[in-house]
């Protein structure tokens, strides 16, 4: 009991710090590292650990980090404000790999939105391959 009190408290704060994030920072005027840094890796640390929410509010701890997602995915889109992002957003490989999150991002809400546990657990893995491919190929070495 304990330890799932410790975890709905951990959930609400951390959905709480994304949704301020989301909501506080004009991601446009990010660079690629800091988006990824302070918007998108909170929200996708929120999906990959889901455990088993039973109510509305912890529910929605899902709903709202799979909309980070997704407004972050299409930021990626647009480029950011680093040396190289803009660069790196006008190649094929870089949209579809915005394209993939933002999949995956929707993917995640359609889950939380219908409280599917093991959906919420597939849109995990459908959410990680494009970021570890993105990474190796613009950020090899994270």
């Amino acid at each position: 009991m304990f330890r799932k009190t410790i975890l709905l408290l951990s959930i609400t704060l951390l959905a709480a710090g994304i949704s301020g994030r989301a909501d506080n920072v004009a991601m446009d005027s990010l660079s690629v590292n800091d988006l990824m840094v302070t918007v998108i890796t909170p929200a996708t640390d929120t999906l990959w650990g889901i455990e088993d929410p039973q109510s509305d509010a912890e529910w929605q701890v899902f709903l709202e980090a799979a909309d980070v997602v997704i407004a972050a995915g299409n930021q990626l889109k647009a480029g950011g404000t680093g040396p190289d992002d803009n660069e790196w957003a006008a190649t094929a490989e870089w949209q579809a790999f915005a394209d993939r999150l933002v999949a995956a991002g929707v993917q995640a809400k359609t889950a939380a939105a219908g409280k599917d546990l093991d959906g919420m657990f597939t849109a995990g893995e459908v959410l990680y391959p494009p970021c570890e491919e993105c990474h190796l190929q613009f950020h090899p070495g994270l």
